[in-house]
């Protein structure tokens, strides 16, 4: 029935006139395409003629059209001449809150003489936190915490004081997100509406805002097919269909400090075993480099297992913050290949990402707020001790071997309680202990760096009077005239062995350079503060000398080979060649090795003391991620298969229920499906009503949405021949029913109704659906079968 309200007019640009259009032009050409949430238009062809000139001269882009009670925009406009020689315009029109929607901005505003950018400068002066000492400890934060918002509170940024008259309505309930409100609220809605689960319809220059449930209105409409709908049409797209995928969310970053007198943490301690769990984790125990390597090279059952490089490992353990000597003294006591390093839990990737992964453990247990003593374990326990947990609290600070230890290895409790809980279990801490003292290891001085001898193994021996600096000795030096001694000689009878080690930090800045008068070939490392350790007379050749200049050395670090009766060291503050006219003058140039070395660069009054040294701080820093489940949607995986998708990341949603909410709204777990009807009469339909659809013939009886329609609009033009296509939700339980329906069935659609017709983007089903022996071709001359051949093979060929 064609409703008498139901007329199209066209405003003027001044808006003061309005203008029918010709109603059959209507009837002839009119086409809207209503798709709730995207599509708000119509076509139309007008014709020009004396009765409705006015309205074809008012046509003109922009201006309104008015139909079914709202206002649309001419979007666009072809001029053309029908097939009688009269001009033409077929217009396209868009809902006027389309224009609208996109004059409405939030844009950023850009800095101007009167609104500069200001970035403040730096303020010199005191400060006490200029003063503050680095705190040990775990922090961690939210890396992208963004303020979540609710759909109403985005809309009303966008549109509260609005210039263009819009207003909005919210009808069902959205999850609060992290977006941001920026630009036209027309492109701001299509990018984020789908993540809120939100449907827009305009009413006027009103938006209403609907999710499915309050979208959806039931009615008492049925669609029967071959009633009043001619075909039905299912169009599958499985491209991009996802069922089983990982999701993370709540992205965090976990920093974990670690405070150390010094770059080398202050020096370690070898003088008893307690004193060695005192040690901090990174320190410096003065270990004959070489000789650890090979032995834990050779020892190892993980460095044999993994093939693992141990010079390589050596420094990823030594850059993580971890004392490289303790870590591999460390291994030894525990062994093993099924766990990764330490067996402190299992291998994450490759041997060197995994000894990263067990220094953050390391760190991030040695500045626990309290030590909690592992009393027991599987393979023994003893009663826990509150006097004992007490005492350790107290002597082992934040950053020291011992609180990993007594939090980490029920056998380290027994160790340094003094307990046998089990004689089978060794005594790792004075395992560790005595491991590092065999390789040449020894107590390290706090402070300036971290100080040790050139021959590790002997450590400080003994000494001539001639090989002592200073005078005293009675034998004058040839050339100089006086029995004072600017430097100590280490023997190779009194301090056996050819590899010389540095015995201090620095960077080589002299190297295979040559000097007169017995130097010979040597070479100078300088520390930060600027102290010069020369090592002469031991190298009769350039290529005994193994450091570059450059080149970074490490306390216990092997620097060159000794082929000659002894090595000198002479240490100075002064410009080396400088210094070198200074030989035998006992003016302050000179300081003594041997003073210096055994009080930990005391003896040297340029160079900072323990007393005068500032704690230095490491960080490491972890990211990970708070939030992670993984995606699966069976009923998708048991109809079509497991489709793997790439991880969905969501850095900045810390709720898991948001979260979970936000994959059901954006993953397509079932493929992309819009189920149309063509040829549908009824009056009076509009997007959101809920209809009955039934096809008994397919056991098709369920609810669905109108959520589109194309065509012709009867209730203006009256009952069309083709009449329209209507387009219905592809989500929720109804579109799961017509899926299965479909497959379930199709197989045997043998009647003479037009059949269901079946598309499928990709991803077809290969079996034929039309092998029963009802569709086979009758070869008789009786008319018993349904379908002709040459229909089988059209409807096989597009369902295959």
């Amino acid at each position: 029935m064609i409703s008498e309200y139901k007329v199209i007019y066209i405003e003027d640009k001044d808006t003061k006139h309005a203008y029918r259009y010709d109603f059959n032009d209507i009837r002839n050409s009119f086409k809207r395409n209503i798709k709730v949430g995207s599509n708000y238009e119509f076509t139309l062809t007008i014709t020009y003629s004396e009765q409705f000139k006015e309205a074809y001269y008012a046509t003109k882009g922009k201006c309104g059209v008015w139909y079914d009670g709202q206002f649309y925009n001419v979007q666009s406009m072809k001029p053309g001449v029908d097939e009688h020689g009269y001009l033409t315009k077929e217009i396209k029109c868009t809902h006027t809150i389309i224009d609208c929607l996109k004059n409405i901005r939030i844009d950023d505003q850009e800095p101007t003489e009167d609104n500069p950018t200001i970035t403040s400068g730096n303020s010199s002066g005191s400060s006490n936190q200029a003063n503050s000492q680095p705190q040990a400890g775990v922090t961690v934060t939210k890396t992208s915490e963004k303020e979540t918002y609710s759909l109403e509170s985005c809309l009303h940024k966008f549109i509260d004081n609005n210039d263009q008259g819009v207003k909005f309505e919210i009808h069902g309930a959205f999850p609060s997100l992290s977006v941001e409100q920026k630009g036209s609220l027309y492109d701001w809605i299509t990018q984020n509406f789908k993540a809120f689960g939100a449907y827009w319809v305009p009413d006027g220059l009103t938006l209403k805002v609907y999710d499915l449930a309050s979208l959806t209105h039931k009615t008492d409409r049925a669609f029967r097919y071959m009633s009043n709908m001619t075909g039905a049409n299912v169009d599958y797209n499985f491209e991009d269909m996802v069922n089983d995928c990982w999701v993370y969310g709540g992205k965090m970053k976990k920093d974990i400090t670690t405070v150390s007198d010094s770059t080398d943490g202050g020096g370690g301690n070898l003088d008893n075993v307690e004193e060695f769990a005192k040690s901090p984790i990174n320190a410096n125990f003065g270990v004959n480099k070489e000789t650890m390597i090979n032995d834990f090279a050779n020892r190892s059952q993980r460095v044999h297992a993994w093939g693992v490089d141990v010079n390589r490992l050596y420094d990823t353990v030594k850059n993580a913050g971890v004392s490289p000597e303790w870590f591999f003294a460390y291994e030894l006591q525990e062994q093993g290949t099924g766990w990764g390093w330490l067996n402190h839990t299992y291998k994450h990737g490759d041997a060197y990402s995994d000894a990263v992964s067990v220094c953050n453990w390391i760190k991030e247990c040695s500045v626990s707020a309290t030590i909690k003593p592992a009393w027991s374990a599987p393979e023994g326990s003893m009663p826990p001790n509150q006097a004992l947990a007490d005492k350790w609290n107290k002597e082992f600070g934040k950053g020291s071997i011992g609180r990993v230890y007594l939090q980490g290895t029920a056998a380290a409790v027994w160790d340094l309680a003094g307990v046998t809980p089990n004689p089978a279990i060794g005594k790792p801490i004075t395992g560790c202990f005595n491991t590092i003292k065999k390789w040449g290891g020894h107590t390290q001085q706090a402070g300036g760096g971290s100080w040790g001898w050139p021959f590790p193994s002997v450590g400080e021996g003994k000494f001539t009077a001639e090989q002592k600096f200073g005078s005293g000795s009675g034998w004058i030096r040839p050339g100089l005239g006086t029995d004072f001694h600017d430097g100590l000689d280490f023997g190779s009878v009194d301090h056996p062995g050819d590899q010389v080690h540095a015995i201090h930090d620095g960077t080589c800045t002299v190297s295979r350079a040559f000097g007169s008068g017995g130097i010979g070939y040597y070479c100078v490392i300088q520390d930060s503060s600027g102290l010069n350790v020369e090592y002469q007379e031991a190298f009769s050749s350039p290529n005994n000398i193994f450091v570059n200049v450059g080149q970074k050395v490490k306390t216990g670090d092997v620097i060159g080979k000794r082929d000659t009766s002894h090595l000198h060291i002479g240490i100075t503050r002064m410009n080396i060649q400088k210094a070198f006219e200074h030989a035998g003058k006992n003016d302050g140039t000179w300081l003594d090795p041997l003073q210096v070395i055994k009080n930990g660069g005391a003896g040297d009054s340029g160079s900072s003391s323990s007393s005068d040294s500032q704690p230095t701080s490491s960080t490491t820093s972890e990211e990970y991620y708070s939030l992670v489940f993984h995606y699966e949607d069976q009923e998708s995986i048991k109809q079509y298969g497991r489709h793997r998708g790439k991880p969905i990341i969501e850095d900045s949603i810390y709720d898991m229920n948001t979260l979970k909410q936000y994959v059901e709204n954006t993953v397509q777990h079932m493929p992309a499906t819009v189920l149309t009807i063509d040829g549908a009469h009824m009056d009076g339909i509009q997007a959101g009503d809920q209809i009955k659809l039934i096809a008994p013939e397919l056991q098709l009886d369920v609810d669905v949405v109108l959520m589109g329609i194309e065509g012709p609009d009867e209730d203006l033009t009256g009952e069309s021949t083709d009449g329209v296509t209507l387009m219905f939700n592809n989500t929720g339980d109804a579109m799961r029913d017509v899926n299965s329906a479909i497959w379930k069935d199709v197989s045997v659609i043998n009647n003479n109704l037009n059949p269901l017709n079946i598309y499928g983007a990709t991803g077809q089903r290969q079996e034929n659906h039309f092998d029963n022996q009802s569709n086979q071709k009758d070869t008789s001359n009786q008319d018993n079968t349904k379908y002709s051949q040459k229909q089988i093979d059209e409807i096989a060929a597009v369902t295959k």
